[in-house]
C-alpha cells in the first residue's frame, strides 16, 4: 500500500433538518392547532484511531468528506431524523490541523469530533403563543461546520531503528518481528517507515523501521526532513549501525545520527537510546567495538549479528526493558485559546445606483434560518434584521423606495417602512 503521511481536504458536516408549516385537520377537532414538527440535527464527523492502519491514503482517497444531512420535520409533531454521523478511520499519530491550529491528535480508538452537524430548525409548533395561536412560522435548519484541514501522520512505535543507509535496519525489523520489509543489498531499500510487532515472553511491544538517514537529513536531504519527523514519536530510539565494514567509522555514523537528530528537534535526545552494533561476525568488528566504548563508555550497547541469529533474544530483553523504563510517547494537545473577534454583524456595499449587497455571517446566518415561504416568516425576517440596524444602515447609505438589496443571491425591493 502507497506511504501517504499528509492531505489535505474538505470536511463538512451534515445540514440541519428543516422544521415544517402544519396544522391539525381532524375530523370534528375545531382549532386543531399548529402541528409542525422541527427538524433534526445534522451528521457530526468524527475521525477515529485504528490500530491496523499506518498510512493516510484511504483518506487522501476520499478528497471530501461530506456528513449527513438531518431530516426534516414532519407533521403531528414529529421530529426529523438526526443525520447519520461519519466516523473515518485514521492510523494512530495522525495529527489534525485547521491552518496552524490543531485540532486533535489521534493516538488511540476514541472517537474525535472534527465538525459539528448542524441545528435542525423549529416547526410552527414551536412559535405558538397566547397572542398567535395559530402561526405559519417555523425555521430552516443551519448549514454543519466546513473545515479544511490538513492530516499529518506521525507514526508511533514504542521503539525507532534509526541509522545510515544499509546499517541493517530492515534485516532486523525482519527477524525480530512480524513486519516482512523490503531486504536488498544498496541504500534505501526502505522509503517509508515499517512497523512490526515484536513478542517478548508474553509481552510485546512495536518497532519501526525508518528510512536511513544521511548527513544533511535534518535540511531535507536523502529522504531528509519527511521522515525524521516520525522519529518524534519514538519511546526509545534504537541506533543500529554496522561495525562490521573496515571502510566504516562507527563513531563517526554514530555523531552523525546524532547531530541529525539533534538539528530536527532536540529534545529528541532526551529519550532512552541504545546502540545495536551490528555484524560482529565480520573481521573489523572488534576493532571498531573497543574503539567505540572507550569513547562512549557509558551508552547501553549491545554486539548482535543479524545474519546469524546472534544475541537477538538478549537484544530483545534490552529493548522491552528500555520501553518499560520510558516515558510515554508525547501526545500533542490543542492549546485552549480564549479570545474576542470583532466582527461586524453585517457589511452593506453599494455595487452601484439603485444596487446594495449585504454580507456578513450573522446576517446570513439570519437569512438562512428564516424561509422566505410565509407573509409571518418575511416579517419575523424583516424585524429581525431591522432590530440588527440594517434598515438603518441602508437608510444611511441613500437607499430609495425601488432599489434593490441582496443577500446570498436573494433579491429585495426596497420599499418605505
Amino acid at each position: 500500500m502507497k506511504f501517504i503521511d499528509q492531505v489535505n481536504i474538505e470536511v463538512i458536516a451534515g445540514k440541519g433538518g428543516d422544521g415544517i408549516i402544519s396544522f391539525r385537520h381532524e375530523h370534528r377537532v375545531e382549532k386543531g392547532g399548529p402541528f409542525g414538527g422541527d427538524g433534526g440535527d445534522g451528521g457530526d464527523i468524527y475521525f477515529q484511531g485504528d490500530s491496523g492502519m499506518n498510512t493516510l491514503l484511504p483518506i487522501h482517497i476520499l478528497k471530501h468528506i461530506r456528513g449527513y444531512d438531518g431530516g426534516n420535520g414532519m407533521t403531528k409533531n414529529m421530529y426529523g431524523a438526526k443525520g447519520k454521523d461519519v466516523i473515518i478511520k485514521v492510523p494512530y499519530g495522525t495529527l489534525v490541523y485547521e491552518g496552524q491550529k490543531l485540532i486533535c491528535d489521534v493516538v488511540d480508538n476514541n472517537k474525535y469530533l472534527i465538525c459539528k452537524g448542524g441545528k435542525g430548525g423549529r416547526g410552527n409548533s414551536k412559535f405558538k403563543s397566547s397572542t398567535n395561536p395559530a402561526p405559519k412560522i417555523c425555521e430552516n435548519g443551519t448549514p454543519g461546520e466546513k473545515k479544511n484541514i490538513r492530516l499529518e501522520l506521525k507514526v508511533m512505535a514504542d521503539i525507532g531503528l534509526v541509522g545510515l543507509p544499509s546499517a541493517g535496519k530492515s534485516t532486523l525489523l525482519k527477524l525480530l518481528s512480524n513486519a516482512k520489509p523490503k531486504i536488498a543489498d544498496y541504500a534505501f531499500t526502505t522509503l517509508v517507515p515499517q512497523l512490526g510487532l515484536v513478542q517478548y515472553r508474553d509481552k510485546s511491544f512495536v518497532i519501526s523501521d525508518l528510512p536511513g538517514l544521511i548527513k544533511g537529513a535534518s535540511e531535507g536531504k536523502g529522504l531528509g526532513i519527511r521522515f525524521l519527523k516520525h522519529i518524534e514519536r519514538c519511546r526509545v530510539i534504537a541506533f543500529v549501525i554496522d561495525f562490521g565494514d573496515e571502510n566504516k567509522n562507527p563513531i563517526q555514523d554514530f555523531e552523525i545520527l546524532k547531530k541529525e537528530l539533534e538539528l530536527f528537534n532536540p529534545k529528541i535526545l532526551n529519550k532512552s537510546f541504545l546502540i545495536i552494533a551490528n555484524k560482529n561476525d565480520l573481521n573489523a568488528f572488534k576493532v571498531h567495538y573497543r574503539k567505540f566504548i572507550k569513547k562512549y563508555p557509558d551508552l547501553e550497547i549491545i554486539d548482535i549479528c543479524a545474519l546469524n541469529f546472534q544475541n537477538l533474544v538478549l537484544l530483545k530483553e534490552k529493548m522491552y526493558k528500555l520501553y518499560e523504563k520510558s516515558k510515554d510517547i508525547v501526545i500533542e494537545k490543542p492549546i485552549k485559546e480564549e479570545y474576542i473577534k470583532f466582527e461586524e454583524d453585517f457589511v452593506v456595499t453599494k455595487l452601484y445606483e439603485g444596487m446594495y449587497e449585504i454580507s456578513g455571517k450573522e446576517i446570513e446566518l439570519v437569512y438562512l434560518r428564516n424561509p422566505l415561504n410565509t407573509y409571518e416568516n418575511i416579517l419575523r425576517f424583516n424585524k429581525k434584521i431591522k432590530d440588527m440596524g440594517l434598515w438603518k444602515a441602508l437608510i444611511d447609505k441613500g437607499i430609495q423606495p425601488g432599489d434593490t438589496v441582496r443577500i446570498l443571491g436573494y433579491q429585495f425591493t426596497w420599499e418605505d417602512e
